[in-house]
């Protein structure tokens, strides 16, 4: 708790908005955004990087963070004092830090797909701002930020070493999609025996089934789309790539929000709807891209 109290003893106006900043670069809601539009504009083969990397860790972080059930630093110490205008999105436990998984997965899946000595620079650059702003907002300890970027930077290379050499058959995709299936149902089961065994609640394990039911979406989807639509995502018309992207994130909104109103905050509402964005993004929407946006004949 030092580092963090010496943190707060220079916050100010400037800081906090600048932290506040840097802390949206591993916001949920910016992760699958740029993984939409990367997968649905742009490159699958680099997208589904991103898309392993994420869902990999965030089921092994969020699996830890209902297992050891780490308050957060104000709880832990009552004179400690967080950032007020984040308190709203530090949900559940704290370590590990799951802005740091964000962050990592996203932009080291980057760095690793190009390749490029000045990528490496700019997505560690970015992952430290990430991990640097959650303990300077109040919201994780060292120890958070440094285990979650270590889980996730193992899994991150492990990607990008697999994922390209990976002998790939029907029989290997599916074994693939069960494994991640498995680990997500894994997960969720975890999850909600502590939730009846009263070790936890709804509330505070709430993002470990979030990230059991978009885990298990995307282990359904990516076989799906990898083998049955097969859509490609290139468009020669910017316009049409424009109208790809906001049609496709205003349906994921549409899932995201409805289905919390038509359902509600519980624990099977949750999952099925994290389940249902991410078929959304990887298998409705491309069999939609796939029959009705397509690049216009050339005469």
């Amino acid at each position: 708790m030092e580092f963090l109290y010496f943190l707060e003893s220079i916050r100010n106006g400037f800081l906090d908005v600048f932290f506040i900043i840097c802390t949206s670069f591993g916001e949920e809601l910016v992760l699958v955004s740029l993984f939409a539009v990367i997968f649905w504009c742009i490159n699958k083969k680099l997208a589904y990087r991103i898309a392993f990397s994420y869902f990999l860790s965030g089921v092994a972080v969020q699996g830890l963070k209902v297992h050891f059930r780490i308050d957060r630093p104000w709880v832990i110490d009552p004179e400690f004092k967080p950032v007020e205008q984040v308190m709203d999105t530090a949900t559940g436990y704290s370590f590990p830090s799951g802005h740091t998984q964000s962050s990592t997965s996203l932009y080291s899946s980057i760095a690793f797909y190009f390749k490029k000595g000045r990528l490496y620079i700019v997505s560690f650059i970015i992952i430290a701002a990430v991990m640097l702003s959650r303990m300077y907002l109040g919201c994780h300890t060292p120890k958070d930020v440094l285990v979650s970027f270590g889980i996730t930077i193992v899994i991150s290379t492990a990607v990008s070493l697999i994922y390209d050499n990976l002998n790939s058959s029907t029989l290997t995709d599916i074994l693939v999609m069960l494994l991640i299936f498995i680990l997500s149902a894994g997960l969720f089961g975890y999850s909600y025996y502590l939730v009846k065994a009263g070790r936890t609640t709804d509330v505070l394990a709430m993002d470990g089934f979030k990230a059991a039911g978009a885990g298990a979406g995307f282990a359904i989807g990516w076989f799906i789309e990898k083998h049955y639509i097969k859509f490609n995502p290139k468009n020669s018309r910017v316009w049409l790539q424009i109208l790809k992207v906001v049609i496709g994130l205003v349906g994921a909104l549409a899932f995201k929000s409805g289905l919390k109103l038509l359902l509600g905050n519980t624990i099977p509402a949750n999952t099925f709807r994290y389940f249902m964005v991410i078929m959304w993004v990887t298998v409705i929407y491309p069999i939609i891209i796939k029959k009705f946006i397509k690049e216009p004949m050339q005469f």
